[in-house]
């Protein structure tokens, strides 16, 4: 209790000689003259000033710079939701450019060859490890009809493998069940191209035939289904072996099979 009563004295001390200062500074200045209390006087009042005007002045530096931060990531995120929206148009107009650049690619060739085609869609692919098929989104109410040739501007595809009314299932030239005549566009030596899933694979080519890596095979129309000359598969591995009269040709499509969309069937 008593230690209390003493803080409060100091307190109320303090308090007095403020007042008696600026008392005395006051009446100083009314007349006119200061008198030898005027430098400590000055110094204690001028003291509290800067400590009150550096107070204010420190709340509304910190009020300001708040109020800049908090405008400043308003305006970052404004900016990232126009970049985002910039970035989904962008995506969308890239898009409609390959799609035009396809479809453009389809009709330049079918102005090119004289075989009739129809442009279709691909709707579905088996993802069967044992087959490769795709289904397109025409069937037999557009003409379409088993075993019409399937290709694109670039190459061969397949052929068409069974047919409903609005859609059909094409046989990829990958799947195990498709043959295709073909021959080497550089010297016309002739072969039966059997698909490998992934690839496919050059068959009955003698040991003695000249087939060389980087080699185009092409259609060579003597299967009945497929016009000649359409590029179908690049050699990428040959291997001979002695005790075989047959070497071993490996080759990959011309058409990038697992990313077909537009496709055209070739009228017969």
């Amino acid at each position: 209790m008593p230690g209390f009563v003493l803080q409060n004295r100091k307190y109320i001390f303090i308090i007095f000689v403020f007042v008696v200062l600026f008392w005395l500074l006051t009446v100083q200045v009314k007349n006119g003259r200061f008198l030898f209390l005027e430098r400590p006087v000055l110094a204690v009042s001028g003291f509290f000033e800067r400590i009150i005007t550096g107070s204010f002045n420190a709340v509304d530096a910190v009020g300001s710079w708040y109020g800049f931060l908090v405008h400043t990531e308003q305006e970052n995120k404004r900016l990232k939701e126009e970049v985002e929206h910039l970035r989904l148009d962008n995506s969308v107009l890239n898009e409609l450019l390959l799609e035009n650049e396809r479809l453009r690619a389809s009709l330049d060739f079918l102005k090119r060859q004289p075989p009739s085609a129809i442009l279709v869609q691909v709707i579905g692919k088996d993802i069967s490890p044992a087959s490769s098929t795709v289904t397109i989104n025409k069937g037999s109410d557009s003409g379409i009809r088993k075993d019409m040739a399937v290709i694109t501007s670039t190459g061969v595809v397949g052929k068409i493998q069974a047919v409903l009314p609005g859609t059909s299932k094409v046989l990829l030239l990958t799947d195990p069940g498709s043959t295709l005549a073909v021959r080497v566009q550089r010297n016309r030596e002739e072969g039966l191209l059997e698909g490998k899933l992934v690839n496919c694979a050059l068959k009955y080519v003698s040991y003695y035939a000249d087939i060389q890596e980087g080699d185009l095979l092409v259609t060579s129309g003597l299967d009945g289904i497929y016009p000649k000359g359409l590029a179908v598969a690049t050699v990428v591995k040959v291997t001979k072996r002695e005790a075989n009269a047959f070497q071993t040709v490996v080759a990959d499509p011309a058409v990038r099979l697992s990313r077909l969309e537009e496709v055209l069937v070739l009228e017969k």
